[in-house]
């Protein structure tokens, strides 16, 4: 879990370019610090997007046209500068089990008390009045060389499916007709593009309060939109009957139906949920139960959400419960449940194959590494290095085993190593969890001056240097101790007595291969170990 203050940064200029509108900057912020942080508050997030115009001479060399396109972005949190090349390097990449988050309207004219985002859009100035509806559209469709309609706004290459969220900024059932039509364009054609790539559909949630509004008019009857989820919510029991508006309006078509209770406001009879089921099908149909959160939230009782649980129990629809009503449920003796329809169900799997198969190939390279290892028999004596198997071009090996030990390792919040070999190995750690990595040398630096730099010697009489500032860097902070390869283990004390006495605290100790009687050890955590032959 990364920690906020490990994204800032007191660089004058940490601002990225982007081609993405401001929208689609503040969904993907949104999306990644609700995912990677506990008590984020989006209140304390500022963002500041201006086109490079204003920057002329540093882009000088470009044409107006791109120009125009490229923005620059600088966010802050509570008032500190945020790293954007760490933060914002997921804008194109898909976070949490492939969900994308994308809002090709902002805005709701029905203003509810609770709305969350009305609070952000208004918040970050993402529109002028969040009242009025705008839409980022139309989007076009081209063709490619054989005729075949390709989408501007879902052209995924990916091979995994995603999950893409569309109504976070507002209701689908406020949106005008011709916008609907050309979303509901836009995901045909992307299943068309899937399919004759041979990939599995994404899927994409559709959610209103205004069910009415749900025009499908523009869309064959027979087209196959199965993994399109059209959701109504229902927050109080008098609002019950936006279920039968749900079914009346798509009917017919081959659809998901979902009924949001959330957030649950007062008891709600669970009514019409049988005619969802014999409408749609078990597989198709969907009901998401949650409590309302923030500061003003209405405490929910278990006696409001009761009935709704037995009823999909009784009928087997799949329920899923948000997290804020984990414990509400599980003190009252029910199971938690985080179910999904087919269509979404078919999707994580896929993901989680991918995700085996990608994960089987890199287990098998590193296997096979290890296995050469030891087919080499080398023989050496205690005054040569073992770690020097560990080879430095390595790369794949090497990625692999910074993968392994990730999921092995506790918290940490610094990674501290000593030169050379354990170099490749604290870098790739760094990379895959976004903490700073920082070297111990061997050796002083000839130009450091006796105020920039910190010597140690341990008990063994090694001596390791560092400059100040990294040695300040470890104070009151967690820290990883990262080599190649322990065996005597005289360099990890040596690593362990430069952390404590920069006031930081041993986290864990990490190697990739452990020999002699470090392969013992109950206080180092290792993948593989390596017999030492004499």
């Amino acid at each position: 879990m990364l920690r906020i203050e490990d994204y800032y940064t007191n660089a004058p200029s940490a601002g990225i370019i982007t081609m993405i509108e401001k929208p689609e900057i503040v969904n993907r912020l949104m999306n990644i610090f609700y995912i990677n942080f506990i008590g984020y508050d989006y209140t304390k997030m500022r963002v500041e997007v201006y086109p490079v115009r204003e920057e002329l001479e540093e882009y000088k060399d470009l044409s107006a046209a791109i120009l125009n396109q490229i923005q620059k972005v600088r966010v802050y949190y509570d008032g500190h500068q945020l790293a954007l090349k760490r933060v914002l390097k997921d804008i194109n990449h898909d976070t949490h089990l492939n969900t994308k988050v994308y809002s090709p309207v902002v805005g709701c004219p029905i203003n509810c008390r609770y709305c969350f985002s009305r609070k952000v859009v208004e918040h970050f100035g993402v529109t002028e009045s969040y009242r009025k509806p705008v839409f980022r559209g139309p989007y076009k469709i081209t063709t490619d060389a054989y005729g075949n309609a390709v989408p501007e706004l879902f052209n995924i290459e990916s091979d995994n499916p995603i999950d893409w969220f569309l109504t976070y900024m507002s209701d689908y059932g406020c949106w005008k007709p011709e916008w609907q039509a050309n979303i509901l364009e836009q995901i045909i054609a992307a299943n068309a593009l899937k399919i004759r790539k041979n990939k599995c559909v994404d899927t994409f949630q559709l959610v209103t309060k205004r069910p009415k509004g749900i025009d499908l008019s523009s869309v064959a009857a027979d087209t196959e939109l199965r993994n399109v989820v059209f959701s109504c919510t229902v927050d109080k029991n008098e609002y019950t009957d936006r279920i039968t508006e749900l079914i009346e309006k798509t009917k017919g078509h081959r659809i998901t139906a979902c009924v949001v209770y959330q957030p649950v406001l007062e008891y709600i009879e669970p009514v019409h949920l049988d005619e969802l089921v014999n409408t749609f099908g078990k597989d198709y149909t969907w009901v998401v139960l949650g409590s309302e959160i923030g500061e003003d939230a209405v405490p929910v009782k278990f006696e409001w959400i009761k009935d709704i649980i037995d009823k999909c129990i009784e009928l087997e629809i799949p329920l899923k419960m948000e997290y804020d009503v984990k414990k509400l449920v599980e003190d009252n003796g029910y199971e938690f449940m985080v179910q999904e329809p087919k269509p979404m169900r078919e999707t994580k799997e896929i993901r989680r194959n991918n995700l085996a198969i990608k994960n089987a190939a890199k287990t098998e390279r590193f296997d096979l590494e290890f296995d050469e290892l030891h087919a080499e028999e080398y023989v050496f004596d205690k005054k040569q290095d073992a770690a020097a198997f560990v080879r430095f071009g390595d790369v794949e090996t090497t990625e692999d085993s910074a993968g392994r030990l990730i999921h092995k390792l506790p918290a940490f919040d610094i990674i501290l190593t000593v030169e050379s070999k354990g170099i490749p190995l604290a870098y790739e750690i760094s990379k895959q969890s976004g903490k700073k990595y920082i070297v111990a040398r061997r050796n002083p630096k000839l130009h450091a001056s006796d105020k920039k730099e910190i010597t140690i010697e341990s008990g063994s009489g090694q001596k390791l240097f560092m400059n100040k500032e990294d040695f300040d860097a470890m104070k009151d902070k967690n820290v990883l101790l990262v080599d190649a390869m322990i065996n005597t283990g005289e360099s990890l004390k040596a690593l362990e007595t430069m952390a404590k006495k920069a006031g930081g605290r041993i986290a864990a100790k990490a190697a990739i291969f452990a020999s002699g009687s470090s392969v013992n050890r109950s206080d180092i955590i290792y993948l593989e170990p390596l017999a030492v032959m004499n």
